[in-house]
């Protein structure tokens, strides 16, 4: 069964723009969007949505407050933040078990596609099959992949991307996931493949 996601979203291209991201991934299933608070919380009571991909500045209020609703009436939803100011962002305790990922909304449309599938789809418990190689990372992920075989820490990777630190270590969960292998080998990895580079 799909995850039911729910977008809560008010600048309408960027709002498209997410629902035509995930049209095309499978398990996922956009719901109903909304722009306001006021429409988010009414969506959250008609669809009981265990997906939240919210944008925090809504015009009519805090988008945290629909995190909050959401999470009572359906304690096991998982919440995927989009912020412009998503590197100065600090989740509230009380929804640290909700929350999977913060995304930059200003990330390129690869790296928010790359970020919201692996996000949503990891915290489903969705396991896709490894691929083999690099060669099957996008070329964010590759990337970000050389640079943690040059040994660099994901804040320093987050700076000289440009990216924000939670996007640097969603992206470093979805290439271990990508090439079937935990966090420790994937350093391993990383070093051994800029050795081999020419």
């Amino acid at each position: 069964m799909p995850r039911r996601c729910l977008i809560v979203e008010d600048q309408v291209m960027f709002l498209q723009l997410l629902c035509k991201m995930l049209q095309g991934l499978d398990g996922l299933e956009v719901v109903a969007t909304a722009s306001t608070c006021h429409g988010a919380l009414e969506a959250c009571r008609l669809h009981r949505p265990d997906a939240l991909i919210l944008d925090l500045a809504l015009p009519d209020g805090d988008g945290l407050s629909v995190a909050r609703f959401l999470r009572m009436l359906q304690p096991q939803a998982k919440a995927l933040v989009l912020s412009a100011q998503a590197s100065s962002f600090v989740c509230p305790e009380d929804l640290e078990p909700m929350l999977v990922a913060v995304v930059d909304k200003t990330s390129t449309y690869e790296t928010l596609q790359g970020v919201l599938e692996t996000a949503l789809l990891e915290s489903r418990g969705d396991q896709p099959a490894p691929l083999p190689g690099v060669k099957g990372l996008t070329p964010r992920q590759r990337e970000i992949f050389t640079l943690i075989g040059r040994g660099l820490a994901n804040k320093v990777i987050a700076h000289s991307t440009g990216l924000s630190l939670a996007t640097v270590e969603t992206h470093r969960k979805a290439i271990a996931r990508r090439l079937g292998c935990s966090g420790a080998e994937l350093v391993r990895r990383a070093a051994l493949h800029l050795e081999q580079m020419p």
